[in-house]
């Protein structure tokens, strides 16, 4: 039986979008790797689309301040793309209250109940300013 992981993502240089999707309890070193993957394609400027109606938050709060301080030191330069975060119908807040204290002042953020509202509101939001 194969494992899932609990957060996976997919890097589309031509769209210039990231969808990434987290079911379960995250760990800091997967998201460590996120960061990292987005750093080494440049898809800090990219849409991002994150599907968290399935995600749990597992972080404690000195890691949600460790991943916090480490995305916005990462070499990015420009302006990070907007993301757009699918919660479901629950609205995820345990969830999403973790995902916003890792983000980059400025950042343009929405959330959605439905996946369709998520990408719609992408596919009208230009992507940010790369270096």
């Amino acid at each position: 039986m194969a494992t899932v992981m609990p957060l996976r993502w997919k890097i589309a240089p031509l769209e210039q979008m990231v969808v990434c999707v987290s079911e379960g309890a995250v760990t800091k070193d997967e998201l460590m790797a996120y960061f990292k993957a987005l750093e080494e394609a440049g898809a800090a400027h990219y849409r991002k689309l994150l599907d968290a109606s399935r995600a749990e938050c597992g972080l404690s709060a000195e890691e949600i301040a460790e991943l916090g301080a480490c995305a916005k030191s990462l070499k990015w330069s420009g302006t990070p793309g907007p993301m757009a975060i699918f919660t479901g119908s629950t609205g995820n807040d345990a969830f999403l209250r973790s995902v916003s204290g890792m983000l980059r002042p400025g950042r343009r953020l929405r959330t959605f109940t439905t996946i369709h509202q998520a990408r719609r509101w992408l596919e009208r939001a230009p992507p940010g300013r790369a270096s």
